[in-house]
């Protein structure tokens, strides 16, 4: 562990544990807050459930963990498994921390454990990740080995107009590690 990387488990009652579908209730409620859900695709309230009953729906798999401090859920993070045998030694994966309790160590716990569970549970060899360009959780993959392989710069059209009334776009990075 790096000297200034937070260690969540020195939080009392900290554990993380397989994903239940009832912890849906508070992924949407992250998605839903607008500082948390603005690095977030969903635009509103029938895309963010649509996402979350994606994302939550992967816990049949016992691919997707979630931190808990007194058996309150506080951060989820999943794998994207791959269906196809000739893709499945790789998958993407998705990470969130309640935004009241980022800064604690939360995410890199889950990280630590989402890569242990992707290489011995599931054999996987390459982990990746899309992020929006900016998005401060771009430090936490790169401590975790997650190099830049790609950028999409016209990725998301936001609602509201610059000053000369052109349309507003956020790029997302590709990110990957083996391993």
């Amino acid at each position: 562990m790096e000297k200034n990387e937070k260690d969540a488990n020195k939080i009392e009652g900290f554990d993380i544990r397989y994903t239940e579908l009832s912890d849906g209730k508070y992924l949407k409620q992250w998605l839903m807050d607008r500082e948390v859900g603005r690095w977030f695709p969903m635009a509103d309230e029938l895309e963010v459930d649509d996402a979350t009953g994606r994302w939550v729906g992967f816990c049949r798999y016992k691919c997707s963990l979630t931190a808990v401090i007194d058996n309150v859920p506080v951060g989820l993070a999943t794998l994207y498994l791959q269906p196809y045998k000739k893709i499945a030694h790789q998958c993407e994966f998705g990470i969130i921390v309640a935004g009241e309790h980022r800064g604690r160590g939360i995410g890199s716990s889950l990280m630590r454990n989402l890569m242990h569970l992707a290489k011995e549970n599931f054999k996987i060899e390459l982990l990746h990740l899309q992020v929006y360009e900016g998005n401060p959780a771009i430090r936490l993959y790169e401590r975790f080995g997650f190099k830049q392989f790609g950028i999409q710069t016209h990725w998301i059209k936001e609602k509201e107009k610059d000053e000369d009334g052109s349309p507003v776009y956020e790029g997302r990075i590709f990110m990957e590690t083996f391993l």
